[in-house]
């Protein structure tokens, strides 16, 4: 029996029976790119087809790849979404196109042609039936463009979600969001929304900055911002979010303080706003799919019993921020109210909105890896599938390519025969996908990572991330300076103690891993200078080199800045000064190593992290610094070189009271350093 072959060459085009059709036309320009990214020959001409069509025998949106003869193939589906994501499996199965090749710089080995043969392609069977992303805490992309484009980016977004079998998005925060739906629609995907954003409609405080956002007060206006945005986006791809917050992610009531509320006047005001948002959805574009979000405030309600939810909709449930399915913490309040076990008496479909990264002001990762292992993810995912509640799962992914580890995870999780997986398992699959060598020494430095993390509570997934070193240093040093009795808004983590117990605790909770991030450091720093391959290095670099310094060199900032803040307690000043130029010496390894990336294209990615902030870390320490110089130099800033770094008959001949100006912070740290070593 002869065999169906298929020659893909320079000369294959990629056609659409629908041009105008937006999914089709970005179908036909991602997979034309990658045959010319990938072969370098000529042959005969021949033409990969792409049809929607209605009378297509499959489902959904699966596909079906149609040889119909040497120089035609085509791919054929009911849905634009199943083509794409035909056109989306011929470049990943017959071009070896990775799904993270944007954001993990993946080559490809060129080829003169290939002979395509298999033509047996299918969209996998997929568990979860709505999978997607929230691109949330977006800062990082909202400033670095590729291309000389911001929108070449969220192309990519799309691109790469799609290429996980993704089929929903939230694509932005806030302004972003509106901006980004349009555009994600034209590439296949259905718009979720924002929990703080009922109904996709933006924010009241918005759009009438001058009124109190009460809805008892406003109500129609309240109403007429929900009916106009459901009018906007009536007839196109989107689950609708019902529910009532209030403006930035907060209760409503925090928004009225007037009035003293008890949990039936909550519900009772959050009940009648669903209904009404759900009756007019189904008014206005009837059989539209609802969702609502059953997160922070609402979870006590719901367990309270006192919402009243319409049947059809989806119940969407949150993790703790961390990826453990318990209720979030909420400033100092963590009842960690267990999700999973949530009695389901109504027989709702359920889904989950899952943090693989975090910003929460106090110890969450927004620059670096989730602390908590991809084995603990891996198995906290398994337990929603056997509590059935994977109908929807909306990942919150942050600036992705900081987490691509995570998100190819879950993104496998979506699949039916997806099972728990150990972390050796999951990192050597992660390691030799994307490394060509050294696979041994690479995983155990993935390994240790994961074992790094400080665990600043009672529970072993309550490890600290990226924000826990910068937002304690910050707060110390305001703290210090102020001369306030206490660390502010740290009660989660020390209790109500005073500042001197605050920051000893602290230290304490540093030193229980602070050598295991040395240690690490130190591995990290030669595993990188010894790898091989240019590519791999680059990779190495910007996957795990960059999240190890952060962590650590954080962290040495803060143990050198609660060292300082002794010294000046016992009135050793000039040491004290030392020790917050040794803080500031350890935040500015972080921003070198930003500088000095071997990556062009990611050199200026974390240009714009103004929430870890690392940057603002810097300021502040050398703010500390120059107060302590103020404090202990004299009101000449001479007093320091004349008693440590003069020669004793200098110092003392006063004919010329000084004969150069002031030394710099930099120059006199530097010199008072080598000084003090001498003498010790």
């Amino acid at each position: 029996m002869a065999v169906n072959n298929f020659v893909i060459t320079q000369d294959t085009t990629v056609l659409a029976q629908y041009p105008e059709n937006p999914v089709l036309r970005h179908a036909t320009e991602i997979l034309q790119r990658d045959i010319d990214h990938v072969v370098t020959g000529h042959g005969q001409p021949s033409q990969i087809y792409l049809v929607l069509s209605s009378s297509s025998h499959e489902n959904g949106d699966e596909f079906t790849i149609h040889y119909v003869n040497d120089h035609r193939v085509e791919v054929l589906a009911a849905t634009a979404r199943g083509v794409m994501y035909g056109a989306l499996a011929i470049s990943r199965e017959i071009l070896g196109i990775d799904d993270f090749w944007y954001f993990m710089d993946t080559p490809v080995a060129k080829k003169p042609s290939i002979a395509w043969t298999n033509f047996d392609l299918h969209l996998p069977q997929f568990q979860t039936k709505y999978r997607g992303w929230f691109v949330n805490d977006e800062l990082l992309f909202m400033t670095w463009q590729d291309h000389a484009s911001k929108d070449y980016v969220w192309d990519r977004i799309y691109e790469t979600l799609l290429r996980l079998g993704g089929n929903i998005i939230v694509p932005g925060t806030d302004k972003n969001s509106h901006a980004h739906r349009p555009r994600a629609q034209e590439f296949g995907l259905t718009i979720a929304q924002h929990h703080a954003e009922p109904l996709g409609a933006p924010m009241f405080a918005r759009v009438y900055p001058n009124l109190q956002a009460s809805y008892l007060k406003y109500p129609q206006l309240f109403q007429k911002l929900w009916r106009d945005s459901i009018e906007a986006q009536k007839g196109t791809a989107v689950i609708y979010s019902l529910g009532f917050r209030g403006q930035g992610d907060k209760p409503f009531w925090a928004d009225d303080p007037d009035h003293e509320w008890t949990d039936q006047e909550k519900a009772d005001v959050i009940n009648k706003i669903i209904q009404w948002q759900y009756d007019t959805v189904h008014e206005i574009d009837p059989g539209a799919q609802c969702a609502c979000n059953i997160y922070g405030e609402l979870t006590a309600l719901f367990n309270e019993g006192l919402l009243q939810l319409p049947q059809d909709i989806i119940e969407i449930w949150a993790d703790s921020g961390y990826g453990k399915m318990v209720s979030r913490r909420q400033g100092d309040d963590d009842p960690r109210s267990p999700i999973l076990t949530t009695p389901n008496t109504a027989n709702r479909l359920r889904g989950i909105y899952y943090h693989i990264t975090f910003h929460d002001l106090q110890a969450s990762s927004f620059l670096t890896l989730l602390p908590n292992s991809p084995a603990f993810v891996s198995s906290e995912l398994m337990k929603v599938r056997a509590a059935h509640m994977d109908t929807l799962e909306l990942i919150n992914t942050g600036n992705i390519k900081p987490h691509v580890l995570f998100l190819r995870e879950v993104a496998l999780s979506w699949r039916a025969d997806y099972q728990a997986r150990s972390n050796d398992t999951i990192l050597r699959d992660y390691i030799h996908q994307y490394y060509h060598e050294d696979h041994e020494r690479i995983q155990k430095i993935y390994t240790d990572y994961f074992n790094a993390p400080i665990q600043y509570g009672p529970h072993s997934d309550e490890k600290a991330g990226d924000e826990f070193a910068s937002y304690i240093l910050r707060k110390l040093i305001k703290t210090w300076m102020g001369h306030y009795p206490q660390l502010e808004a740290m009660g989660w983590l020390t209790g109500d103690i005073s500042a001197d117990q605050q920051v000893e605790k602290i230290d304490q909770l540093i030193d229980t891993k602070y050598k295991a991030w040395d240690q690490l450091t130190r591995d990290t720093i030669k595993t990188y200078a010894d790898i091989g391959s240019r590519q791999d290095q680059i990779l190495f670099y910007n996957d795990m080199l960059l999240g190890v310094y952060t962590h650590f060199y954080s962290l040495q900032a803060l143990k050198r800045t609660i060292q300082g803040y002794r010294e000046y307690q016992q009135a050793h000043i000039v040491h004290a000064f030392l020790a917050a130029d040794e803080a500031l010496s350890a935040v500015e390894k972080i921003l070198a190593a930003r500088r000095d990336n071997p990556s062009r294209k990611w050199v200026d990615f974390y240009h714009n992290d103004a929430y870890t902030n690392v940057a603002l870390d810097a300021i502040k320490l050398r703010r500390l610094r120059s107060y302590l110089r103020v404090l202990g130099d004299g009101p000449d800033e001479d007093q320091w070189e004349r008693k440590y770094l003069m020669e004793p008959s200098d110092a003392r001949v006063m004919l010329l009271s000084n004969t150069h100006l002031a030394l710099s912070d930099d120059y006199i740290a530097k010199k008072l350093r080598e000084q003090l070593i001498d003498e010790a």
